[in-house]
């Protein structure tokens, strides 16, 4: 049994501002495949056409980790069917939320929310705000991009290859983050699944991503699923896609507050990369919550 040593902080939101209150520093028991204390956000489902398992799958699942919090955040459909490829469809949507529900009453121990992973882009503003956090009481959201505008296209983190690319990246991703309409930020850091340097055109786009999240309290995410990825080669060797490190020691220069998800993809992961989430935290002083401001009041 080892140790990994963390502050968690407790993150509200008070008129759509993030308020941190700092707690203890931790020293969490560890064992292979779980961190115990912590909780997880970040779930597919069998709907999105890339994951497996019903929302009961992984709750069974979670409940075997000593999860005591889980999210089920599976890719939100979109209401004019955009990369339909991997996500459901706005005829599922209801279905999905009954299937949270049914696995809530079969678990009533186990507190579960109904969330959604959201692609970025403005047009789909009034659908998050109204349609799924007003509507259906969608308990959070989770802002993400994996694809960006640049130039009158949609271009994917795979295509990210020079500093255009990254700016263009970073400005969407703050874009997201000014909506007020997510409760974290999905793996920030994604550009280096295409960009391959940690370079100076890197350190910037990070570095810009970091202060917007510091100036407008957003909590961003270290995401496990990164870990569980095939390595990539770059010039200067073998590494992940994601989280980087270099992103991530920068953070912890910073007064962010990151969050540990697995972004479990199949019922057995759900609680997988947990603990080397919180190593990455732990290593670069990164401070951790294991909560989160739910429904929050968009700007």
């Amino acid at each position: 049994m080892r140790t990994i040593t963390v502050r968690i902080v407790s993150v509200k939101r008070n008129k759509g501002i993030a308020l941190q209150q700092s707690g203890p520093i931790l020293h969490l028991p560890c064992k292979t495949g779980i961190l115990h204390n912590m909780n997880n956000y970040h779930t597919h489902t069998w709907r999105c056409k890339h994951a497996s398992g019903t929302a009961l799958d992984y709750t069974k699942e979670a409940d075997s980790a000593g999860i005591r919090i889980l999210g089920v955040s599976d890719h939100t459909p979109l209401p004019d069917n955009r990369w339909d490829f991997v996500r459901m469809g706005m005829d599922e949507l209801d279905p999905y939320l009954e299937e949270i529900q049914t696995a809530a009453e079969r678990f009533p121990h186990i507190t579960l929310l109904k969330g959604f992973e959201c692609d970025w882009a403005q047009e789909y503003r009034n659908f998050y705000s109204e349609e799924l956090l007003e509507k259906r009481n969608i308990d959070y959201l989770i802002g993400a991009v994996h694809w960006f505008p640049y130039q009158g296209e949609w271009l994917s983190t795979w295509d990210i290859e020079n500093s255009k690319h990254l700016s263009a990246y970073s400005r969407h991703l703050i874009e997201a983050m000014e909506s007020g309409l997510f409760s974290f930020i999905a793996h920030p850091d994604s550009f280096g699944i295409g960009y391959k340097p940690w370079d100076g055109n890197a350190i910037s786009c990070s570095r810009d991503i970091i202060s917007a999240a510091e100036e407008l309290g957003i909590i961003l995410e270290i995401n496990g699923y990164g870990l569980r990825k095939p390595m990539i080669t770059t010039k200067e060797g073998k590494r992940r896609q994601y989280p980087l490190k270099g992103f991530w020691e920068l953070a912890g220069a910073s007064s962010i507050t990151a969050l540990c998800n697995s972004d479990a993809h199949k019922p057995e992961d759900v609680a997988a990369s947990l603990e080397e989430t919180a190593k990455i935290a732990s290593d670069f002083s990164v401070q951790l919550t294991d909560t989160l401001p739910l429904r929050v009041k968009v700007r």
